[in-house]
């Protein structure tokens, strides 16, 4: 067999393994690497929202939820992206780089030296040009996630945005965010576009300089034709592997970003639910006797809030806690919550502090009523099975909650009774359904403590007077501490905890502190008028 025929038996078997590959490889790489970047962009979205919420409430009230989002999404996209990369384009480019590269070194070595200098100086060039633009990529994924997380904040709150009417001040400060980002947009797009330019000239000027060269052998006789055709058809594969690589390298770079900005937060250790903090600490003692807050002093920032805060709370007792706003009595909430620890002082379930028992065990034994109750997207059943913490015997406790709340009206005229969808937010419910299914809620969890922070001072009379009516048939049940706002709804208490500026001012029983003509008679006497 002549060297000619030889030649052209090895580049049609190159070739027809590169079909092959095509064919069925590729493509079967593509229909695998797609589901190893889906589950691993699913997962690393998982771990990060699920870290989102076991980091300090310090560090969320820092965070705009909406940005906290947006990372979490960008960091999703980034895994995606950067694998589905490698199994879609990073195979292949290798494949056409080194076939091509066989190809003309049994042909020609000349050529098959000179491609792999280019690819070598595009690759280094390319990445060399790309650090500024992803600096800036920085920049703008920075901006970008401020405005999406204005706009996740906004369409969280369209019922004030459309009740207020004030859609066009939110438009304006969307408007405000665009203008800051589209300059910032404009430089990264220059980095790009100088990036695509330089190393296009580069790539023109090496093409003609060895089709020059080929040429001017033709000439010479000492090249034939057919290799200069082969180069000119097999270079565009190489120029484009090459510029694919460095635009891979980009868009991985790229996506490096996305994935470090939620990496943040899975890199940020929670201090409280901190797992190394925890096998060290102490479960919940269920049968503890006596709950004691010791000399608290809390600080938002450099403002005092509670000021050598002390009483104590035995088993099953009806704590009220009352102060005008300001006083102290959230931030106090905030603390039997276990959502701050930098407070000095201690809170001590008998013996053994707050800080040294692990939060998941204590919170597990803890339920709790806010001013405003907070319902997903999902039905009735839903929205009060989902506080359960241990799974419960009992198949008609989600009846028994309903009807301690006092939900049945409700739910007989639901359309879809119990598994009624209540829109997000509950926006399908009035605020006092709202929160009687809030205290459903509370009682499905079957708490040792129930915490009940000002859960009727937003409501009508009739609302209230039926939240009152399921909130004190049910407190003896529980050790309970009510912050409230209407001072009559505090009779039933054992111990009524007075805070003004921060600080206990009296304590004792309704009457009581009547009696003593000090803070409470005041407040109660302004709330008679």
């Amino acid at each position: 067999m002549s060297d000619s025929s030889q030649t052209l038996l090895n580049i049609f078997i190159i070739w027809g393994l590169t079909a092959a590959y095509y064919s069925f490889f590729h493509n079967y790489s593509k229909y695998l690497g797609y589901q190893v970047a889906e589950r691993a962009s699913l997962d690393f979205y998982k771990d990060t929202i699920e870290h989102i919420f076991k980091l300090d409430f310090s560090w969320q009230e820092k965070e705009n939820s909406g940005n906290k989002l947006k990372r979490a999404e960008k960091g999703l996209d980034g895994i995606n992206n950067s694998i589905r990369r490698i199994f879609s384009q990073v195979i292949e480019i290798m494949v056409n780089i080194i076939g091509i590269t066989i190809i003309f070194l049994s042909i020609n070595k000349f050529l098959s030296v000179s491609l792999i200098f280019y690819v070598i100086v595009f690759f280094i060039v390319g990445t060399l040009l790309l650090k500024k633009a992803i600096r800036q990529e920085r920049v703008v994924n920075k901006s970008s996630e401020n405005l999406g997380g204005l706009t996740f904040e906004s369409l969280n709150n369209i019922q004030t945005v459309k009740s207020l009417s004030i859609s066009k001040s939110v438009i304006r400060l969307v408007s405000s965010n665009i203008d800051s980002l589209v300059p910032k947009i404009k430089k990264r797009i220059f980095y790009y576009q100088s990036l695509w330019g330089i190393t296009n000239t580069f790539s023109n000027f090496f093409y003609f300089s060895i089709v020059l060269y080929l040429v001017q052998g033709v000439f010479r006789g000492t090249n034939d034709v057919g290799l200069l055709v082969l180069f000119m058809g097999y270079f565009n594969k190489i120029d484009s592997s090459a510029a694919e690589l460095t635009d891979v390298t980009q868009d991985l770079a790229m996506v490096k970003t996305w994935i470090s900005r939620a990496k943040y937060i899975l890199d940020t250790p929670p201090l409280i639910e901190n797992p190394e903090k925890g096998s060290i600490q102490s479960v919940y003692n269920p049968y503890w006797n006596e709950l004691t807050i010791v000399k608290i002093n809390f600080s938002y920032r450099k403002n005092r809030v509670l000021n050598n805060i002390s009483f104590k709370i035995k088993r099953g007792e009806k704590v009220g806690i009352v102060g005008l706003s300001g006083a102290g009595k959230s931030t106090l909430f905030k603390l039997f919550l276990d959502l701050y620890e930098n407070y000095e002082g201690n809170i001590f379930l008998d013996r053994i502090s707050l800080k040294n028992i692990q939060r998941q065990s204590y919170i597990d034994h803890v339920a709790v009523v806010l001013q405003d109750t907070e319902l997903f997207n999902m039905s009735l059943r839903e929205n009060i099975k989902i506080a359960s913490v241990r799974k419960s015997k009992n198949k008609d406790l989600i009846n028994e909650v309903i009807k301690m709340a006092h939900l049945e009206d409700v739910v007989e005229k639901l359309p879809n009774g119990i598994d009624t969808l209540v829109g997000e937010k509950g926006i399908k419910l009035s605020g006092g359904q709202r929160q009687r299914l809030g205290i459903a809620r509370a009682l499905y969890r079957n708490p040792d403590i129930l915490l009940l922070d000002e859960a009727t001072s937003h409501l009508d009379t009739h609302s209230e007077k039926e939240i009152q009516k399921a909130i004190l048939e049910n407190v003896n049940k529980f050790t309970t501490i009510v912050i409230a706002h209407r001072l009559s709804t505090l009779r039933a208490m054992d111990k009524i905890i007075v805070l003004e500026n921060g600080s206990v001012v009296e304590q004792g029983k309704f009457d009581e502190l009547l009696e003593k003509h000090g803070v409470f008679a005041r407040m109660w006497q302004d709330q008679k008028i």
